[in-house]
């Protein structure tokens, strides 16, 4: 599913902070004006200037004083300007209901002889939390945006380690199945031009298709492709290391329609890999078995095989470790994988939830 994108002007910062603040402020008037008995709003203009006065200073203290100081670290006059702060309710809430109601309407809040050092006095009980709340705004911002920038970089890292993952998978792949081919064209077998073209379809596929490019691709914009297309990819590779390992036994059982979902490229075949790695797979009685199934959205992808009794391969791959960090970033808390490694059979059973 694509990321919900958001329009351009929500990812303003300034602009959604003035927003808001008009919003709480428009919802204090009507919250105060609102009057349950008679079911009607009452507009007070008392009650309009002091809530302008209340929150254009929770909003000067916020979006001026501490945006524009604190943030660059300048301390002192983000300290001035706090205290320029209280002075702004003081003179907003002075100018509005002891001048301008009094020109317009004839009255005023407090005496209209009252002292300025007196109302100034009197109004810090106001200014006081009006400050303070905007400082609190402005650790709740912060937090908010530190958290994003977190997100942001985590789903960075996630992104990179994913890519190198999967670079990861590429050559690991191409690496064993050119070993394959010498060892076809080092006997002559007739099989090596079919191997090739093998490995030319897969890698086809591992270079476009699961990578989203090409006109052929079946990528979506999240990344992943076609489950049916990632089961014709199991598919091809399995002939191509049939050609390989001589008399191999592999059964593949396919249950549910593969085609109406989608997962992400290259992350089943390991399992397999490692199977004819370090199998033994000459023995009718025991072969491979694969099995995919999906159901109401969940695929099951289960492979069994009887263990060689020697390994002829002593280093140990990076297909199984690398899956697993995959499922980990790809599908957290979507999935189970549970290794079955006796001394005779070696199983993996994965559950996703797709």
């Amino acid at each position: 599913m694509a990321a919900l994108q958001l329009p351009a002007f929500l990812n303003n910062r300034a602009f959604v902070r003035n927003l808001l603040y008009l919003l709480i402020w428009c919802t204090m008037l009507v919250m105060n004006a609102y009057e349950p008995k008679k079911q009607s709003l009452e507009f007070d203009a008392l009650e309009f200037s002091f809530s302008a006065s209340f929150w254009l200073t929770v909003w000067f203290e916020h979006a001026v004083v501490l945006t524009r100081y604190l943030n660059r670290q300048k301390l002192v006059w983000a300290v001035v300007g706090s205290i320029a702060a209280l002075g702004c309710f003081v003179g907003i809430r002075y100018g509005l209901e002891q001048v301008l109601y009094w020109y317009l309407f004839g009255f005023t809040n407090y005496n209209p002889d009252v002292p300025l050092l007196y109302y100034t006095r009197d109004n810090l009980y106001y200014a006081l939390p009006a400050v303070g709340l905007g400082f609190a705004f402005k650790i709740v911002e912060d937090w908010l945006a530190h958290q994003q920038e977190r997100s942001e970089l985590v789903s960075e890292r996630n992104a990179a380690e994913l890519a190198f993952l999967k670079s990861q998978v590429n050559p690991h792949f191409l690496f064993n199945t050119l070993n394959n081919i010498y060892s076809l064209a080092y006997t002559k077998s007739d099989a090596a031009p079919g191997a090739i073209l093998k490995l030319s379809e897969l890698m086809r596929y591992m270079l476009y298709d699961s990578n989203g490019q090409g006109h052929s691709s079946t990528a979506g914009p999240s990344g992943r492709v076609s489950l049916g297309k990632e089961v014709a990819y199991l598919k091809n590779f399995v002939e191509l290391e049939k050609l390989r390992v001589v008399n191999a036994n592999v059964e593949f059982n396919i249950e549910g329609n593969v085609d109406l979902f989608r997962i992400e490229p290259l992350l089943l075949v390991s399992f397999v890999e490692n199977a004819f790695k370090h199998g033994d797979l000459s023995d009718p009685a025991h072969p491979l078995i694969i099995e995919l199934s999906v159901r109401t959205g969940k695929l099951r992808f289960d492979t069994l095989n009887k263990k060689a009794k020697r390994q002829t391969d002593s280093v140990g791959g990076i297909g199984l470790i690398n899956v697993r960090r995959r499922l980990e970033l790809l599908y957290p808390k979507q999935h189970t994988l549970h290794i079955t490694d006796e001394s005779t059979s070696y199983a993996s059973s994965l559950e996703l939830t797709l």
